[in-house]
């Protein structure tokens, strides 16, 4: 069941359909859309099993996602659009490295170099008495040589986790290992891994599985109490962690709400200092069982003792279709302020609200935004009557009038499954009533958001960029009648931040903000400290 929706504004006070909010930017007529471009849902509104008394719960009481067993692709596409964060039972089944522990990787591929998770917390550790490969200025240790202690193989051997932990017995208490193949392998080395690689039945086309061969890494987890602490991780797309050894536990949250202000640190355990871990899910993967979850959902893991003392595996990868797009939609808003997915909205989500139109720019204006919904209906919906069907999405996309062909990274001999599939994912994602056409009034209303969260980008961060402080919290003020609720700003901000907010308002952080359209893109938070260094900020190393 999507979120529950509204028709014809009824939700707008008599006032806010008469008049433009003061001191707003936009001009938009909230009147004629079903909520204000800012709305989101409940996470009970959007997860069925959130709202589920029957659903099975862990000992502290969180929810388990849903369960699919042997899906057909129709049914795993019905719940992976959806975006909810779901498992497949049995996707490892009958796959060649399914059972595969970590002594077995390492007999099979010697030649690998992995990194180890909190190396740094190991007593005793010194660089010098190991092989070590420096990779993206991290350590690599070899699959097929490395003894922590210089005594006991690393698949036999637990290392501690990190410190700031230990303050929570649910977290992870040891260092796992992982393998980047996707990226860190020479091509002959890499096929030979990839060789015993399968698609399981629902995504075994040549998109996905080029895809999957193409995005592993293998995580490895020795004894008990090995995982990551809390995170979002970059990607744009889906992302799934098929457990080949072993069982591991995982915590789930959904990205909370954001402003400009409460931005935070995604990265390994930041949202545990942030004070923002509030999990929503909690529940055991078992040997064979995958677990799929979409950008934005941070994520926790801890793996039980195998019973014959194993070293638990995983496989962590992507596929291309489909993609989450309706969970995109309804919680664009807040995945735009991220600081590991936001540069996803104008990177890889801007193409599923404009049918790929390069000419489609965001604006604040009604009458330009009137322009866009015309200028997608005349193109696209060629029979007139006002809706927009797979068929008539996937002929717009043929004719060469769009640039949806640009993101294909597959041989064109596969370009009718890729039109046919991005195609389903586009009406999929303005689709509210699930009957994969797109009204006027859905395009009206997915427009508006994406405009709206776009333009907030857009200004919000020139406000930061200038160190006003008073004109982001104004900002975002002036959208509060976009809003399910109105705004309400941290009492802490990341560090980070506020030392940006200690320079004299009007500061330019940035010369030039050019590539710069969230807080996770490159160009933002990796050179701000030393920029803030530069600018003289108050504080200390961040």
């Amino acid at each position: 069941c999507r979120a529950m929706m509204h028709s014809s504004g009824s939700w707008l006070p008599l006032s806010l359909r008469l008049s433009i909010a003061a001191g707003s930017i936009f001009d938009f007529d909230l009147s004629k859309l079903s909520h204000p471009p800012l709305w989101e849902p409940t996470i009970e509104e959007y997860f069925p099993q959130q709202r589920n008394a029957d659903v099975e719960v862990d000992e502290q009481g969180l929810k388990s996602p849903y369960v699919l067993t042997s899906p057909t692709r129709q049914d795993f596409a019905h719940h992976a659009r959806r975006g909810y964060p779901i498992l497949v039972s049995d996707w490892g089944k009958d796959m060649q490295y399914s059972g595969w522990s970590g002594k077995d990787f390492a007999d099979a591929f010697p030649f690998g170099w992995m990194k180890a998770e909190y190396i740094h917390e190991l007593p005793g550790f010194k660089r010098k008495d190991h092989d070590v490969k420096d990779i993206d200025g991290e350590m690599r240790f070899k699959l097929g040589t490395f003894k922590p202690n210089k005594k006991t193989w690393w698949y036999n051997f637990t290392r501690p986790a990190s410190k700031r932990y230990k303050d929570d017995p649910l977290k992870p208490v040891t260092g796992p290992y992982v393998w980047h193949v996707k990226d860190e392998l020479p091509p002959k080395q890499k096929k030979l891994v990839q060789a015993r690689f399968e698609a399981p039945s629902f995504l075994d086309d040549p998109l996905n599985r080029y895809k999957m061969n193409e995005s592993f890494e293998i995580w490895f987890s020795p004894g008990e109490g090995s995982g990551a602490g809390a995170h979002n991780d970059g990607y744009c797309q889906s992302v799934v962690s098929l457990q080949l050894v072993g069982d591991k536990k995982w915590r789930k949250m959904l990205e909370p709400d954001l402003t400009f202000l409460h931005s935070y640190d995604e990265f390994d355990g930041g949202v545990y200092l942030a004070g923002m871990w509030k999990p929503d899910l909690g529940f055991l993967n078992k040997q064979g069982s995958a677990v799929i979850w979409p950008p934005g959902y941070l994520h926790e893991t801890k793996t039980r003792m195998h019973p014959e003392g194993k070293c638990g595996s995983a496989i962590t990868l992507q596929y291309d279709f489909p993609q989450p797009v309706q969970f995109f939609r309804a919680f664009l808003p807040r995945l735009a302020l991220s600081s590991e997915v936001g540069h996803c909205l104008s990177s890889s989500w801007s193409g599923y609200p404009t049918f790929f139109m390069r000419q489609i720019k965001p604006t604040p204006k009604q009458a330009k935004m009137d322009a866009q919904l015309s200028t997608i209906m005349s193109a696209v919906d060629t029979d007139g009557d006002g809706k927009i069907t797979v068929e008539e999405t996937k002929t717009f996309f043929e004719s060469g009038k769009s640039d949806v062909m640009s993101h294909m990274r597959v041989g064109r001999e596969h370009s009718k499954l890729y039109v046919q599939f991005q195609a389903e994912d586009t009406v999929a994602y303005h689709d509210k009533d699930d009957d994969m056409v797109v009204s006027r009034q859905e395009l009206l209303d997915s427009l508006a958001q994406w405009n709206v969260v776009k333009i907030r980008m857009r200004e919000g961060i020139k406000l930061v960029n200038k160190a006003d402080l008073q004109g982001v919290k104004d900002f975002e003020k002036s959208l509060d009648y976009m809003r399910r609720k109105p705004v309400t700003f941290p009492e802490k901000m990341r560090p980070e931040l506020e030392r940006l907010f200690s320079l004299k308002k009007g500061t330019k952080i940035f010369p030039d903000l050019r590539g710069v359209n969230s807080f996770s893109d490159s160009e933002f938070f990796s050179p701000l400290q030393d920029r803030l260094h530069e600018l003289g900020a108050r504080g200390g190393e961040l």
